[in-house]
């Protein structure tokens, strides 16, 4: 089955209340182009399209490069990585590090279309005069598409190295000198790199003289293709970034890679997934769209070819060469038509208006069997949770060529139009592969009786007043005592506890809380109101004093509004969020199938919010939090650009949500839903093995300057951070990494890794890591490692931790807490070297 999960409209068909923003929370129209609602709001190319797109942060990262979309221009910045015990962070410099490429009267930018992969950005000058540049996660190499247009290649860098076409530039190159060129290599001082420049096909430039670098087309009316790869950031060892302030050659074998692959230009992308048929592992799928620039400027570049042997054979005079070249300038138009009309064709299309283009380029959603590109392979360049996933992985040669050091670690060269990575996955559902042993079975049953008996939910979250986040907590809380129950055979607590969380669950799944999930008319998406809470000072019924929609604060502009529900209304954290409510919606449906068939479209809009696996679907943009290329979701929403890009803290958060989708799936008897489910969630379980748990030393990933911690608190898109959002602590920063526990975090917490921090975490957790409940975190985190010594610790414990009024305890229980100690396997005895250090 392909295509969306659903077509129904939230608003028209399921009743939802739809909402539209105001002022500066509305998308920028004109940034985003002819890109209509749904809008995508957590890709990495968000930035350009947040606030006015003209602000320094508005930078996105595509690696390898730092890239500013501006007026007239794109500019690649590569940036260098420092590193301390606090943040790992990749800096950048706009005049040391930046190359431009431009195109003389060009306006405003604004968005052609995106896909997973990619964003299209193009510029217009007249109807007939357009450039366009394709961003691509990994591609080595800067691009811009011209029809009819006067390039320019620019830098606020100064020259000590040019060639055009093999031959050396004399510097400084005078102002109105002109050559024609298709291959080009140029040496900048202040950054101390050499980039490689190609020109499909060539054309005439002529230099701006002395200064920094500008190369402006002799004439407009150019229709091809321009490049810019970065070969070597390091050629004389001036540069602050170079090691031991040396020069280093080029890695070998890289600069023939880029001209082996200059012609195949990425135009786009699709990505799908596929659980294999033991169920043990799953395929993660990227496919690349390319166009082979050879062929698209076949009859230039075989004349060129020709010419130049010619030249070699008679030696030629070089005047008459140039003005054979010059002459065949101006044939362009006529020769290069068939071009000319697909560039301009992609300018005026969103993807929504291609269906004939989206049939034959795009991988369906999901499909194991993409199809190939006719144009050739592209050069890539992987990261470290790239390359030890790899079905096909590349030469030795390439594996070990670090052509660029980020913030995670080595870039390595990989040549494909599809990567496939293969992934693990858990070989339990639902219930952990250990059962409950005897000795622990009296402790359990009691505290199910208590917990079935005596909770409570709080008054605000009874009437659905209270943040999605809060309760989809407490309700993924009363989930795990149901579950528990089940597996004791305490039916009748079992079944006290799934009537309160069918009666919650029910409510924040049909927006009939007080603080109600609306329709995001604008952006495209399911958002909470919001809640101006008032009980009187406890005098008074607690009540939401904005009165409900259409009234709803969290939408509102101004940073209030965005800190609302966590920024639930502009998009932070929702597979967060949306997560515990999805697994509280699992494990109703489990009990309760004509409950699951009821509202079954209801619990579909979370899953579309969070997961949609379809461009297709009207109403939800394509897997909204998932980067396929960084392997992990992205939480910050659209409130702000940032200068270090996209966000996400909670990476266990994130996989729990995923980890709800495979059981609600399973729940349901939806097989798509449980491998969309299951391929995420080992999506972004192997991406926090690699960038949240780290190795103290020798890390083959993050810098040791930082690794030292043991794991990672923000990650943004230039900058890892030892810190939460709400503190810097140790019990912090690995509680947050490790909440909730449920059977999928014996699959996500290595005994390792888990070893490794658990000392830091127990000895750190005083205070307020105690009175908010965190600490039966730090028993259960124990139990990964200690069995004995974890039960030894719940027992210790005041049942105040457990509070529903607690910022940490409220999502667990002691029934949970005691069943994971006791369901626990044996730990592993592994030799010395393989333990973490």
């Amino acid at each position: 089955r392909r295509g969306p999960l659903s077509n129904a409209d939230p608003v028209n068909d399921l009743d939802m209340l739809g909402v539209e923003r105001v002022g500066t929370a509305l998308p920028v129209e004109k940034l985003w182009g002819n890109v209509k609602t749904p809008y995508p709001t957590h890709e990495f190319y968000e930035n350009i399209i947040l606030g006015d797109g003209t602000k320094p942060e508005n930078v996105i990262t595509v690696l390898p490069y730092i890239v500013s979309v501006q007026d007239n221009m794109v500019s690649a910045i590569e940036p260098f990585v420092t590193a301390s015990e606090s943040q790992v962070q990749q800096i950048f410099d706009e005049v040391m590090g930046m190359v431009s490429l431009s195109g003389k009267g060009m306006g405003f930018q604004r968005v052609v279309r995106s896909d997973k992969l990619s964003v299209t950005v193009g510029w217009v000058q007249s109807p007939t005069s357009v450039m366009q540049t394709t961003l691509v996660q990994g591609d080595p190499f800067i691009s811009m598409q011209y029809f009819s247009a006067q390039p320019q290649i620019v830098s606020p860098q100064l020259l000590n190295h040019f060639e055009v076409d093999g031959k050396k530039v004399k510097l400084p190159c005078k102002a109105g000198t002109t050559f024609q060129a298709s291959k080009m290599k140029f040496g900048f001082i202040q950054h101390d790199a050499l980039w490689h420049g190609y020109a499909f096909p060539p054309l005439e430039l002529e230099c701006g003289g002395s200064g920094p670098l500008t190369l402006t087309a002799s004439e407009g009316g150019y229709t091809g293709v321009i490049r810019l790869a970065l070969a070597n950031n390091c050629t004389h060892g001036t540069g602050m970034h170079c090691p031991g302030k040396k020069g280093i050659d080029a890695p070998e074998g890289y600069e023939e890679l880029l001209e082996q692959h200059s012609n195949i230009l990425i135009t786009g992308g699709s990505v799908g997934h596929e659980v294999q048929p033991k169920g043990d592992t799953t395929n993660i799928i990227l496919q690349y769209h390319t166009m082979d620039l050879n062929e698209q400027f076949m009859a230039f570049d075989e004349e060129d070819k020709e010419e130049k042997g010619e030249e070699e054979e008679k030696r030629a005079d070089r005047e008459e060469k140039e003005e054979k070249l010059k002459d065949r300038t101006h044939q362009r138009h006529h020769r290069l038509s068939k071009v000319s009309d697909r560039f301009m064709n992609l300018m005026s299309d969103s993807p929504h208006d291609q269906p004939a283009r989206k049939k034959n380029a795009k991988l369906k959603a999901e499909a194991s069997e993409p199809e190939r590109s006719e144009s050739g392979e592209a050069l890539l360049l992987i990261l470290p949770h790239h390359r030890s996933a790899l079905v096909n992985p590349p030469p030795p040669a390439y594996a070990e060529l670090c052509v660029e050091k980020v913030m995670l670690g080595c870039m390595t060269p990989y040549s494909t139009e599809t990567m496939v990575l293969n992934l693990e996955l858990p070989d339990f559902l639902w219930d952990p592969p250990v059962p409950v042993p005897l000795k622990y079975e009296d402790a359990i049953r009691a505290a199910i009786k208590e917990d079935s008996e005596k909770f409570k939910m709080p008054v605000n979250y009874q009437t659905g007043a209270g943040d999605p986040y809060n309760a989809g907590k407490l309700l993924s809380r009363l989930a795990r005592l149901v579950l528990i129950a089940d597996q004791m055979g305490m039916d009748d607590n079992r079944n006290m506890a799934l009537g309160q969380l069918a009666n919650y669950t029910s409510l924040w799944l049909a927006g009939k809380t007080q603080n109600p999930l609306v329709y995001d008319k604008n952006w495209g998406g399911m958002v909470s109101c919001g809640c101006v809470y008032d009980d009187c000072g406890g005098k008074c019924k607690p009540h939401c004093d904005n009165g409900g929609p259409p009234v709803c604060p969290s939408l509102a502009e101004g940073s209030f509004a965005a800190g609302m529900d966590f920024g639930n209304g502009y998009y932070n954290d929702h597979h967060f969020h949306y997560g515990y409510i999805l697994y509280a919606a699992a494990v109703v449906a489990r009990y309760l199938p004509e409950w699951g068939k009821e509202y079954y479209d209801f619990i579909l809009l979370l899953v579309r919010d969070v997961a949609n696996p379809s461009h297709d679907d009207e109403f939800f943009p394509q897997y909204r939090h998932m980067d396929f290329y960084a392997g992990h979701s992205w939480a910050g929403g659209i409130f702000q650009p940032f200068l270090n890009g996209r966000n996400q803290e909670s990476v266990s958060e994130a996989t729990n949500c995923w980890y709800s989708i495979a059981v609600l799936g399973d729940a349901l008897g939806d097989e798509r839903i449980k491998d969309i489910g299951l391929s995420l969630f080992a999506m972004e379980s192997h991406a926090a093995h690699e960038y949240w748990q780290l190795h103290r030393q020798n890390s083959p990933t993050l810098p040791n300057a930082f690794t030292k911690n043991g794991v990672s608190g923000i990650l943004w898109s230039n900058l890892i951070q030892y810190q939460t959002w709400f503190g810097g602590t140790t019990w912090e920063l690995n509680g947050i990494q490790m909440l909730p526990f449920t059977p999928a975090s014996e699959f996500l917490l290595p005994q390792k890794w888990v070893d490794q921090q658990i000392g830091d975490f127990q000895a750190s957790c005083t205070g307020q890591c105690v009175t908010d409940g965190w600490i039966s975190l730090v028993c259960m985190a124990q139990a990964i490692v200690d069995q004995e010594g974890a039960w030894r610790c719940a027992q210790k414990l005041d049942d105040s931790v457990y509070s529903p009024y607690t910022a940490e305890g409220n999502g667990n229980s002691k029934t949970n807490l005691l069943h994971w100690i006791a369901t626990r396997p044996i730990p592993d005895d592994d030799d010395e070297d393989d333990v973490l250090v």
